[in-house]
């Protein structure tokens, strides 16, 4: 850990390359959308949250349920599909087909987001932070929906993970947002208010998280990696909670061997280790943090096990690929896990965190296929064979869900599908959207 360095101000010109929100969403529609009060939210956030008995208890607004000056509230989520192809990052609204470039000259080998931000990495730790401009607050039974002006706030080299850095993650809580860094383990920890008016505060950096290791803000806290040496050296083998200072929680540590990824989830977040899950979440006083372990089903063999997690965010379940037999769903409210074996290995697995536990992946073959705990419910035409590289998908090719749909993109065509996981697997649409790396913001 280091000291707090002075907050650096990132508040750009606006630049030809970054459109207005009327790009996203014509004014007209915006004003009449607005929010006249807390509690007029769409009836579907009300249910999500009735299916969800740790939704009011875990709502991670903060103070004006995440308003921020300048930003219109809107009655649905805005949701973008965020693309980079040739250097070009750019904000696609599916909902107008129209899109709008974030920034150019964008070099990355992974595209990461919070849901908010979006995290362009390259594999010698050069990051680039854009503020896509649309975002969810969940707020107890309800959520608040807001867009704003896209930002570039932090370029190539504001951000450091210092020697041999490697590619970045992000992760976000109301508060705070983390960025680590595989190489060198080393963890950068920002304000999430400074962060959201355009700012670089660093409050802490937090070291020792081993190779991939992972750093993830819960509330006011951090759920850290960290490397005890027995497993090796750098190499991430336990969990411990740290404040937003980078300094330990005492108390707070638990082995994790094999740790492999991490999700923040409505419950609390999540690690995955070689013999199960951890999931940590806050205390009472919002000082402390409870470790749980969720052990693997009795007999699950070591090539089965997660090595990383997907979702829809903010929701309680998560899924990953089970080796060669298909995906887990593991629920973290009731901290159980469920394996749904499927015809085909899986490539992709994310949880819908739906009241159906369904569960959307991409089959050996590239089809969509839609799961439920009992199985294969649907699947498509195998629409990313062209992707498949010696049967496998390049790391660009990642699986979104929202509500009602999914987004996949084929760099081979050129194209994104929407699939509507819950009418059949169907193709809804296929827009023409070149992306090498894709995630989907606003959620």
């Amino acid at each position: 850990m280091t000291s707090r360095p002075a907050r650096t101000s990132r508040r750009p010109a606006r630049s030809s390359t970054v459109g207005r929100r009327a790009l996203l969403l014509p004014v007209a529609v915006a004003s009449a959308l607005a929010l006249a009060a807390c509690g007029s939210g769409p009836a579907a956030d009300t249910a999500d949250a009735a299916a969800d008995p740790d939704a009011a208890a875990t709502a991670t607004s903060g103070a004006g349920h995440g308003f921020v000056e300048g930003a219109d509230e809107l009655q649905e989520p805005q949701l973008r599909l965020v693309a980079l192809a040739d250097g070009a990052l750019t904000a696609f609204d599916p909902a107008t087909e129209q899109s709008v470039t974030l920034a150019e000259g964008v070099d990355a080998t992974r595209l990461g987001t919070d849901g908010r931000y979006v995290l362009a990495s390259t594999d010698d730790g050069a990051v680039t932070l854009v503020d896509g401009g649309a975002w969810t607050v969940p707020h107890g039974d309800h959520s608040h929906y807001y867009l704003a002006d896209p930002r570039v706030v932090a370029e190539p080299g504001e951000i450091d993970g210092g020697d041999g850095a490697g590619e970045a993650r992000i992760a976000s809580s109301a508060s705070l947002t983390a960025v680590a860094f595989d190489g060198s383990g080393t963890g950068v920890v920002l304000d999430g208010e400074a962060l959201a008016d355009g700012e670089l505060d660093e409050r802490a950096r937090v070291e020792g998280l081993g190779a991939e290791g992972v750093l993830v803000p819960l509330g006011g806290l951090l759920v850290a990696s960290t490397a005890t040496g027995a497993a090796g050296e750098d190499v991430a083998d336990a969990v411990r909670v740290r404040t937003a200072e980078g300094d330990e929680v005492d108390g707070s540590v638990a082995s994790c061997p094999d740790l492999r990824g991490a999700a923040a989830t409505r419950v609390g977040v999540v690690v995955g280790c070689s013999d199960g899950a951890l999931l940590v979440t806050e205390g009472d006083d919002g000082s402390s943090a409870v470790v749980e372990r969720i052990p693997y089903p009795a007999g699950t063999a070591p090539a089965d096990v997660a090595t990383a997690f997907e979702q829809r965010p903010g929701r309680p379940a998560l899924a990953a690929v089970a080796g060669t037999r298909g995906a887990w769903l593991l629920d973290a409210r009731a901290r159980a896990w469920t394996l749904i074996e499927t015809p085909e290995p899986l490539l992709r697995a994310t949880a819908v965190g739906d009241p159906d536990d369904t569960v959307v992946g991409v089959d050996a073959s590239g089809r969509v296929v839609v799961l439920s705990p009992d199985g294969l419910v649907a699947q498509t035409e195998p629409l990313l064979a062209g992707d498949l590289v010696d049967g496998a998908l390049p790391e660009g090719v990642r699986l979104e869900v929202d509500a009602s749909r999914s987004y996949v993109a084929s760099p081979s065509t050129g194209q994104v599908h929407e699939i509507d996981h819950a009418d059949a697997a169907r193709v809804a649409r296929s827009f023409a959207l070149p992306a090498s790396l894709l995630v989907e913001t606003g959620r």
